[in-house]
Formats: C-alpha cells, sequence, structure tokens
C-alpha cells in the first residue's frame, strides 16, 4: 500500500512505482466526454448493429422532408442569353425559309409560263388572243393574274371576263367568257350582232351568215325598250328552237311575233312566261309542224294555245 508522506502528498507503493504521476490539475489533462469514451472503448458487434440500426432509421425519417424541399434553381445571366440566342436563330432561319419560299413562288424560273392554252373564243380570233398574252411568257405563274390577262387581251365589247388557271410548273390556261349574241340589228348601213342587253358586239354581213334571229320594228331598234323585251323571249327559248327563228319583231311590248324558217308565224304576246311558251310552241310544233298545216301559232296565252 502507498504511504503518505510528509506534507499531505502519498508516496507510491512499490506497484505503482512503474506508472507515470499524473497530476488531475494538469492543463494538459481534460475529462472525456461520453461520446468519446464510446469510441475510445471498443464496441462490440451488438452495440454496432444498433448504432447502424438506428441511424439508418434517422436518414429514412428525414428523407421525406428533404424530397418535399422544392429546390431552388436561379437561372444565371448565361444561362439566360443562351437561350435567348436560340430563339434568334431560330426567327432568323424562320425568315430565311420564307425569303427563299416568296422568291421560288414568285420570282424563281422554276415556275415560269412557258406554254398558254386559250379556251372559248368565238366571237374572237383565238390565234390573235394567244398572240397578245405572249408577254406572260417567263412569268412565274403565281405573278399572272386575270385582271393582267384582260388587260392583255384589251377592252373588247365581245370579252364578258376571263379567268386563268395554273397548271404547275409551266402550263397556262385562259378561259376566255364572250357575250352570247341572241339577234341581229340593223344599224345604219350595217347589220349589227348584239347580246341579249343590247350591247354591239360585231358587224355581220347578215342574220342568217350569224345564225341568229334579225329583229326588226317601228323606227330605230338599237337600244329601244323593244330590243330588250324581244331579247327576253330569245334567251328563254332553247338553241335548237332559236336557230329556227327567221325574225323577231316588236311594235310594243305586248306585241311580240316571230317568223320561223318555215314561214308560220308565232303570236307571243308579251315577254312573261317566256319560258313556258317556249315549251308549249315545242310541243305544238312537234305534233303539227311536220304536216305542214299550221300557218300561224298563238301562245300568247300558253294555258290555251291556239293554231291556223
Amino acid at each position: 500500500m502507498a504511504s503518505i508522506k510528509k506534507g499531505g502528498r502519498r508516496s507510491p507503493s512499490s506497484a505503482e512505482a512503474g506508472r507515470p504521476e499524473i497530476r488531475v490539475n494538469s492543463e494538459k489533462v481534460r475529462e472525456l466526454s461520453a461520446e468519446s469514451m464510446d469510441h475510445a472503448v471498443p464496441q462490440s458487434k451488438f452495440s454496432q448493429w444498433r448504432a447502424e440500426r438506428r441511424q439508418s432509421m434517422e436518414d429514412a425519417r428525414r428523407q421525406p422532408e428533404r424530397a418535399t424541399e422544392e429546390p431552388q434553381v436561379q437561372s444565371s445571366p448565361r444561362r439566360s442569353g443562351v437561350h435567348w440566342k436560340r430563339w434568334l436563330y431560330t426567327l432568323l432561319s424562320l425568315l430565311a425559309l420564307a425569303a427563299i419560299f416568296v422568291g421560288v413562288v414568285f420570282f424563281s424560273p422554276l415556275l415560269a409560263v412557258r406554254s398558254i392554252s386559250v379556251e372559248g373564243t368565238s366571237l374572237l380570233d383565238k390565234s390573235d388572243v394567244s398572240q397578245k398574252l405572249e408577254p406572260l411568257q417567263g412569268v412565274p405563274l403565281t405573278r399572272v393574274t386575270d385582271d393582267k390577262v384582260h388587260e392583255l387581251i384589251g377592252d373588247s365589247a365581245v370579252l364578258r371576263g376571263v379567268t386563268v388557271e395554273a397548271r404547275p410548273p409551266h402550263d397556262l390556261l385562259v378561259k376566255v367568257q364572250e357575250r352570247v349574241p341572241v339577234a341581229v340589228v340593223k344599224d345604219g348601213d350595217q347589220q349589227m350582232l348584239v347580246d341579249a342587253e343590247g350591247t354591239k358586239l360585231r358587224a355581220v354581213d347578215s342574220a342568217e351568215q350569224a345564225g341568229v334571229p334579225e329583229v326588226t320594228g317601228n323606227g330605230k331598234v338599237l337600244g329601244s325598250p323593244e330590243l330588250k323585251t324581244i331579247s327576253q323571249v330569245l334567251v328563254a327559248m332553247p338553241a335548237d328552237m332559236l336557230s329556227n327563228v327567221q325574225k323577231a319583231k316588236a311594235d310594243s311590248p305586248s306585241t311580240i311575233s316571230l317568223t320561223m324558217k318555215d314561214g308560220s308565224t308565232v303570236v307571243w304576246g308579251t315577254a312573261e312566261d317566256s319560258e313556258l311558251k317556249a315549251k308549249v310552241l315545242a310541243q305544238l310544233r312537234n305534233a303539227l309542224g311536220d304536216k305542214g298545216a299550221v300557218s300561224t301559232y298563238d301562245v300568247s296565252s300558253p294555258m290555251v294555245p291556239t293554231t291556223k
């Protein structure tokens, strides 16, 4: 056992003589914490398993809390600049494509006119119309309009209108709409071909040559109300019947009469119910006309027609 020396200090025993003497109140010595003691003292396998299990449960509990936290991403100035440049490049690409499209469609020779076809000419000379359309050769199809073609043909009285039909890559079809002649009227020393509106189309040698009836009346017929009235009657007739009419006369709007090529006369009356009158006349001529016994057909009252 250790003995206490004089002065209050204990003298070491023989067993403790070989150990270093440590003073508790030394500045180099401090008391170990519980955590330090856990690391200092070797743990058993069970203690290690229990510590790991406790740690895993703690991590599992904290993980949902981390998942609910939305990360705040701050767009850097550099990323914003890249995004803006991408939109700029896209816009420039679209503008370039649009410019190429316009150039190919409206200015490129890839769709230029190389062949022009004309349809619908009867009173107009087809070769003359084709020659007037020669300036359209080499022009892109998309730049050819109805107004442009009408301007090239000219303001002919015969021409009512035109339509164009593009047939890529190089063909152009021009459809001409002419005024329809219905009669020949004496205009001074000339025989003038007119349409249903009384528009003068062109001079002809005779009504027989034109294939339409001659309209006569008291005084000047061209531009008169009687001509418009007769025109309504002639327009209502089918083509085969109109071709058999030699002359049409109207002393007044209510006294229209027709002279057929076989010499018979048709009392028409007014222009009212002209389509019905034309059907009645056709049936009468089919039933009686071949016998040559009828000189006058009266369809002024189409429901009760008479013959002589």
